[in-house]
């Protein structure tokens, strides 16, 4: 039941001078759920951190994932396809379009990403992700990284 003091908004809860309770929107629940995934299935080892070989593994994968036709190269159409089969729903217009992103990585600006590309691609991502320049990525610098990189600039 909700205090009469309560200020409701999509995120957040407050019960003003006694509690505060975060309560989470369904679309920030299934994002923070797949960032908790993502990070589970990279953490090899189980440390809770990420190695910048465990990240560059887990990149090797979601590539792999992306190459439906396995001919070593993702185009926008097979990365469209695998973020709708991962996530069950198209990018919204707030993320970055496949596009766009290939871009970010497409090193020879010819339209698709190369296993090179996107392995030098995602070392470079877990440079600027490790902001506190530990060498390992946490949680919450993954999840920070990812949700800033993948956002479109308004």
């Amino acid at each position: 039941m909700d205090h009469p003091l309560t200020i409701t908004m999509c995120g957040l809860t407050v019960l003003v001078m006694f509690v505060i309770s975060p309560i989470v929107c369904p679309a920030e629940q299934s994002q923070r759920d797949a960032t908790e995934a993502q990070f589970n299935a990279m953490d090899t080892n189980r440390d809770g951190h990420l190695s910048p070989d465990e990240h560059a593994a887990g990149a090797k994968k979601m590539f792999d994932t992306m190459d439906a036709d396995k001919d070593g190269i993702v185009t926008s159409s097979e990365m469209d396809a695998a973020h709708e089969k991962l996530t069950g729903h198209k990018p919204g217009t707030s993320e970055l379009s496949s596009e766009e992103k290939i871009r970010v990585v497409d090193t020879n600006v010819d339209g698709i990403l190369t296993t090179e590309e996107h392995a030098a691609g995602s070392r470079r991502m877990f440079q600027k992700m490790d902001t506190d320049k530990n060498g390992v990525l946490s949680r919450a610098e993954l999840a920070t990284g990812h949700a800033n990189m993948l956002r479109r600039n308004p």
